[in-house]
């Protein structure tokens, strides 16, 4: 193909366009291609170099260290020249290569403004679209095919084709978020309208929301999702009101079929923010679409979050994802050995399982690493081996006392609930415990003032900071305060006060 001129227009940027996307497919894996490279655009090509953009910064470096070689020669395969490659960050990168879309169809019951049958009809009947019963690769693969729906190209987040119903390990602690989240995602708009969902770090809530998405997308391949962070439509909103863009703004967030908004409890004390979302929030439930939320606590201790915010978010159905318990880890330690082609026994699995009690990401991290050390050792996965390969899990921990370790000195200190430190409630029997745990983390741990708010039910930074000058008051003036942070750092094993 001719080395298209530095004055090229758009018909010659799309078809060099559509052949670089058919080479590259040749170089990589199915689930890579349409992971890093089916939302990236070509924007620029003279006789020098090319110039590709994506979205982010995290997909502009991924691109840069791991597939620079593979994109550099699919364009010497299809042009003959050896071109730099640029790799670029657009944010509100638009594929204007594609067609327009059509317009979406609303879920509400299963017919078009037009009165037609919605593709796909409800669930469960006849003349479900072809996508029924694919594999959530295939499924992943259709999301940016440019035939108007998917997940749209202002979302911030990639599915995960893993990340599906399937996939899920089900037990008693997240049963009934799991059958909520497959209703919502077999009857959008109707069943549980919005869909909250709460729960503390690594417990499976972004596997139950993008499961949600692929359900969607299976039954209805023209459904238009938006899925991003709270922190992005923040940035938004304000990069919006800076820049006199309000209208686009508010097409953006309200021209879709399901919204995805993943910790939303970072809404607290950003009230113009609020306004806005209020305002989104009903455009999108009284146009029947269906709305998804996660937050690490539930609606009513969001500090500061607008009721009227908080009984919307009530009117559908809000669940928790609670620890797992004994058996259900169980369970996630061998269905996550088996998936990556080394079961492991029940012996090492039960050890694993009653060491790692709350987090299901440090199961998942615990059997990646078992399976690792056995393969690079050449040794059988046993208890011998989980010991030495899980030394910081089965031996007395050492080092700097993690936020986890500080928030349960405190709560044994005082007795009082971790519910309780991440609530609303501002009596002194709360205030008081709460403001020394932050004082404590700020202390202790490297974290953010941010970030320590977030651990305390997504509190604002001048909040923390308020927390951490009383307690430093109150430790030079008040002797049973002073005792009771030096018996705290005894505890934690982090020396005295000076």
């Amino acid at each position: 193909m001719q080395l298209p001129s530095s004055g090229a227009d758009s018909g010659s940027l799309r078809e060099l366009w559509s052949h670089f996307q058919e080479a590259i497919q040749q170089r990589v894996q199915p689930e890579q291609f349409e992971t890093w490279f089916r939302r990236t655009a070509l924007k620029r090509v003279d006789g020098d170099s090319v110039e590709l953009a994506v979205q982010n910064a995290f997909s502009r470096d991924w691109l840069e260290s791991y597939y620079r070689d593979a994109v550099e020669e699919s364009l010497f395969s299809i042009l003959g020249a050896r071109l730099a490659v640029c790799f670029t960050v657009d944010e509100e990168l638009t594929l204007v290569e594609r067609e327009p879309p059509a317009p979406s169809e609303p879920m509400t019951n299963g017919t078009s403004a037009r009165g037609e049958v919605a593709r796909g009809g409800p669930p469960g009947s006849p003349g479900l679209p072809p996508s029924i019963g694919r594999p959530a690769h295939e499924t992943a693969a259709a999301l940016s095919s440019g035939n108007g729906g998917g997940l749209l190209v202002n979302s911030d987040v990639v599915l995960n084709p893993k990340y599906t119903f399937d996939n899920f390990v089900v037990g008693p602690c997240n049963r009934f978020a799991h059958a909520a989240a497959m209703g919502a995602g077999e009857s959008p708009g109707k069943a549980y309208n919005p869909f909250f969902l709460h729960g503390s770090v690594g417990l499976g809530k972004t596997h139950l929301l993008q499961s949600v998405c692929f359900t969607v997308l299976e039954r209805w391949p023209r459904t238009r999702i938006l899925y991003l962070s709270c922190e992005t439509f923040v940035n938004h909103f304000i990069n919006a009101l800076e820049n006199g863009d309000l209208a686009e703004f508010r097409h953006k967030y309200r021209n879709v079929d399901l919204l995805v908004v993943d910790d939303i409890h970072l809404l607290a004390n950003k009230e113009r923010t609020q306004e806005e979302f209020f305002h989104t929030f009903n455009t999108l439930y009284n146009a029947g679409k269906q709305i998804v939320l996660s937050s690490d606590s539930p609606p009513k201790d969001i500090p500061t979050l607008q009721d009227r915010l908080v009984s919307r978010f009530k009117w559908g159905l809000v669940t928790e994802v609670e620890a797992p318990c004994y058996e259900t880890r169980m369970a996630i330690v061998k269905r996550k050995s088996r998936e990556r082609g080394c079961e492991i026994e029940d012996e090492v699995a039960q050890m694993v399982a009653e060491r790692i009690e709350t987090n299901v990401r440090e199961l998942e991290g615990a059997v990646t690493k078992l399976i690792g050390y056995s393969r690079l050792t050449g040794r059988t996965i046993d208890g011998s081996l989980a010991k030495e390969a899980l030394r910081d899990v089965f031996e007395v921990r050492r080092g700097q006392p993690s936020m986890d370790d500080i928030i349960q000195a405190v709560i044994e200190q005082f007795g009082v609930k971790l519910s309780d430190l991440q609530s609303k409630k501002r009596t002194a029997s709360v205030t008081y415990p709460r403001q020394v745990a932050m004082y404590l983390a700020r202390r202790i741990t490297r974290h953010s003032l941010e970030e320590i708010g977030g651990f305390f039910g997504g509190r604002d930074h001048s909040t923390v900071l308020y927390a951490v000058d009383k307690i430093s008051g109150l430790i030079v003036d008040d002797a049973p305060s002073r005792g009771v942070v030096e018996d705290l750092l005894g505890r934690l094993g982090t020396g005295e006060l000076r």
